[in-house]
């Protein structure tokens, strides 16, 4: 009879002890992660949080499943970017550029430290006469989710103070003064960039003036900024091509592609749709030809891009 219970009773400690470790969460707030592809505890814990909020972050009020903001440390290595580390992480953009002050947002040199947090928002630095009512009306979250969150109380919130808003957004005319006022027209591989490289076809070394972005045959192209169609047609190497002239001297060009879908002397929106990935012209498979110039010269994309994950 006492062995049983001695049985039992170990039992029931190996069966806590494993419920216990499987439902830890390490506190990693502050800590430093090495990669984040999963690789070690700490990057896979920060992506399961990440996952878990936005799958279960409902904006409703009491739906934030885990209220505690976390903080990890991140060096950029060589390849990064803050567009493909949005990616990897299912953070968004504004998420990565209100917690980090940065100076050049698309040029980030390697062993550069940055901050990710583990749920998706932005951090908000509260204005001069703003209360938690109208932040939480500017930006359409419930006042709890902001109190519990930011574990604080309604009185507490005061001018400079930086807030983490949950799902908030930036602002228009903050992303254009950190990123620049141009859209990405398609989401896909940048396999050349701007500057010197062999060409893929005549194998000469030339300037390429713009971004190669590889993706599906027949992907919808959209225009980078509002402006007017001033070509769409056949234009040599760059084959079936879409110019649009915006103000301030700038113009965009797009080419290889399969289908124009705009006519000369139109006027379009930014994000309209002007065509459709292909192949024309001289190129070796299905991809756009991207180029922002200014009074005729190109310019560099990755200083005037907003870059976008796919939402």
């Amino acid at each position: 009879m006492l062995k049983e219970k001695r049985l039992i009773l170990i039992v029931s400690l190996l069966v806590i002890l494993f419920v216990l470790l499987i439902t830890h969460k390490p506190d990693y707030d502050g800590k430093h992660v090495e990669s984040l592809d999963g690789d070690d505890g700490i990057s896979r814990q920060l992506l399961h949080d990440i996952e878990i909020f936005n799958q279960k972050y409902d904006g409703k009020g009491g739906g934030l499943i885990d209220t505690d903001l976390k903080i990890v440390l991140y060096k950029f290595k060589k390849g990064d970017s803050l567009w493909n580390i949005a990616q990897r992480t299912g953070l968004s953009m504004d998420a990565l550029l209100s917690i980090n002050n940065l100076e050049n947002v698309h040029i980030i040199q390697p062993d550069t430290e940055i901050m990710i947090p583990n749920k998706d928002g932005i951090f908000y630095k509260v204005k001069p006469g703003e209360t938690l009512e109208g932040i939480a009306e500017k930006f359409k979250v419930p006042e709890e989710d902001i109190l519990n969150i930011n574990e604080v109380d309604e009185n507490s919130i005061t001018e400079g103070e930086d807030i983490f808003i949950p799902k908030g957004k930036l602002g228009l005319e903050e992303r254009i003064s950190l990123l620049g006022r141009f859209l990405m027209p398609v989401f896909g591989r940048i396999t050349s960039g701007f500057g010197w490289r062999r060409h893929p076809i005549s194998r000469r070394r030339h300037f390429h003036t713009g971004l190669d972005i590889a993706t599906a045959y027949g992907t919808p192209v959209k225009a980078s900024s509002s402006g007017q169609v001033i070509f769409a047609g056949n234009y040599g190497g760059y084959g079936k091509m879409v110019i649009l002239k915006h103000k301030g001297g700038y113009s965009t060009r797009y080419g290889h592609l399969s289908r124009i879908r705009v006519k000369h002397g139109r006027k379009v929106k930014q994000g309209q749709v002007i065509g459709y990935v292909g192949r024309s012209g001289m190129a070796t498979g299905s991809h756009l030809h991207f180029e922002i110039r200014k009074y005729s010269k190109a310019l560099n994309p990755y200083f005037h891009l907003r870059y976008f994950a796919k939402r």
